[in-house]
């Protein structure tokens, strides 16, 4: 699902429209292809044939399969596919490694055949190349709220809970804007010891940590527990 999100049409027109996208399964690897080491299902792709473990035609297969029902729930011929999930990539030699077989294995054995090529993309590249396909979105005008991503799942409280911790980051960002110009203001003063520079860089990063963790999207929007 793909459409132009004009939410404040009235007042600032097309200057403050969203291409919007809906993703396929979240922002995961498809099913079976996710190749990190948090993943307990985690399987290699293997494409050498020698091996007892060669899966490449049957995972190709298996991917051709899925990106063709992808296909018919969009309008654009070029198909966002992410890769990984949350906390991935810890082991990223791994992840990139059957990445790129897969890849390879893909373009060279299934794509041809079929008018499909994978590589690896960008979110630039991507709406770059579905704004050259020239296709009519439709557009839509009203709030996208109330939002729920599975059942009674309502995401509203971004507004309204954790009313506290919403102010106190307000002021903290305040605080930490305001203290890093004096910091800078402080640290071109030749008078100033080393010593005190590196505790002023202490603080502000301490202060970064914070005010960036609690940012987080499942954080100060109390959609986290």
């Amino acid at each position: 699902m793909e459409f132009v999100w004009r939410p404040m049409n009235e007042s600032l027109g097309e200057s403050a429209q969203i291409f919007a996208h809906t993703l396929y399964n979240h922002y995961s690897a498809p099913d079976g292809f996710d190749f990190d080491t948090l993943n307990d299902n985690y399987s290699a792709f293997i494409d050498d044939p020698s091996l007892d473990t060669y899966n490449a035609p049957q995972m190709a297969a298996k991917l051709h399969d899925w990106i063709t029902t992808q296909a018919s729930h969009y309008r654009a011929n070029n198909l966002f596919v992410p890769m990984g999930d949350d906390f991935r990539f810890q082991n990223a030699h791994q992840y990139f490694r059957s990445s790129d077989k897969l890849i390879n294995y893909f373009n060279e054995n299934v794509g041809l055949e079929n008018n499909i090529e994978l590589i690896y993309s960008t979110p630039s590249m991507y709406v770059d190349a579905i704004a050259a396909e020239k296709i009519e979105w439709p557009t839509k005008y009203d709030d996208l709220f109330p939002y729920a991503d599975n059942e009674n799942s309502y995401w509203t409280g971004y507004f309204s809970s954790r009313a506290n911790d919403k102010g106190y980051m307000r002021r903290a960002s305040q605080t930490l804007h305001s203290s890093n110009k004096l910091f800078a203001l402080a640290s071109i003063d030749q008078a100033i010891s080393d010593d005190q520079i590196e505790a002023m860089i202490e603080a502000k990063e301490t202060m970064l940590d914070v005010v960036g963790v609690i940012q987080h999207h499942d954080g100060i929007t109390g959609t986290g527990k």
